[in-house]
């Protein structure tokens, strides 16, 4: 996608509920809103799983020219 100038801010400390059978943890993370100019927390949230896969969560990435680029969570094998 394409990268900002703006660094996201630090996560925010969230409480991670009890665990649940069948579920994963997608923790809360940042994402940029071009209409407001600025990140907005999107809370983190429970997740089913899927069998022979593991849940990479989202994460932002500082790019070679200082741009900031964010990669969304995925499900990986």
């Amino acid at each position: 996608g394409i990268g900002i100038n703006v660094a996201p801010p630090a996560p925010r400390f969230e409480r991670m509920p009890p665990p649940r059978r069948g579920y994963v943890w997608a923790p809360g993370y940042w994402q940029w809103n071009p209409g407001w100019h600025r990140h907005v927390w999107v809370a983190g949230r429970w997740m089913r799983v899927h069998p022979g896969y593991h849940y990479r969560p989202a994460r932002w990435v500082r790019g070679p020219r200082g741009h900031w680029h964010f990669h969304p969570g995925r499900w990986d094998r």
